[in-house]
């Protein structure tokens, strides 16, 4: 039996225990259930995270994710090419661009990307390079690797967990200026515009 079917075995007898995830009071018991998922997924790849839940009554959605580490995108795809049809369940592959508005929340950070602007960071010898500066008011150097973890949760939730994998090479953090439009700073939450008119034009 392969890895990606030994994992999908085991969902199939243990998926109801996660039906109702979401409405399970007892703390010490919701934590056993996503360790023993974690663990499962883990004998399939170490290297794989997940994302699971959804409305009562309606399908549970189980995501699974390389954490934006491109090296690991192939194991994603071959366990989602894998999955059972189960009935009230949704399974896919990668953190999904969100369509609503959100605030991240990292580590005691406050990320609202409604707040937040960037700077297209071009490299001249290869046109498809993208990096990026992102501007954010609250932004302290004494904290930057934090700020740069949490930006990336923010892009993640905006672009999708491949799409920032894939399309942004290199990202920084500065203060975010009095006037940034006057900068020419773009909104971030203008981001996957952005990217699609520049892959268009670099295509």
């Amino acid at each position: 039996m392969s890895k990606e079917n030994k994992f999908w075995d085991w969902f199939l007898k243990n998926n109801f225990r996660y039906r109702s995830l979401n409405q399970i009071t007892d703390k010490y018991l919701k934590e056993n259930l996503l360790n023993e998922l974690l663990e499962h997924l883990h004998d399939y790849s170490g290297h794989l995270y997940y994302e699971i839940g959804g409305f009562a009554n309606e399908a549970q959605e189980l995501v699974i994710s390389a954490e934006g580490k491109k090296e690991y995108f192939n194991e994603v795809e071959r366990l989602i090419e894998e999955a059972p049809s189960i009935s009230s369940w949704k399974f896919t592959a990668f953190k999904q661009p969100s369509d609503s508005l959100f605030v991240t929340e990292y580590e005691g950070l406050v990320l609202d990307p409604k707040l937040m602007w960037f700077e297209p960071l071009d490299n001249e010898n290869d046109p498809s390079v993208l990096g990026l500066v992102v501007y954010l008011k609250n932004y302290t150097k004494r904290h930057k690797e934090l700020f740069v973890v949490g930006v990336f949760k923010v892009l993640d939730t905006l672009l999708g967990e491949k799409s920032t994998a894939l399309n942004i090479q290199y990202l920084d953090i500065n203060k975010l200026p009095a006037n940034p439009k006057k900068k020419g700073l773009i909104e971030l939450v203008d981001l996957p515009k952005y990217i699609s008119w520049r892959n268009k034009k670099t295509s």
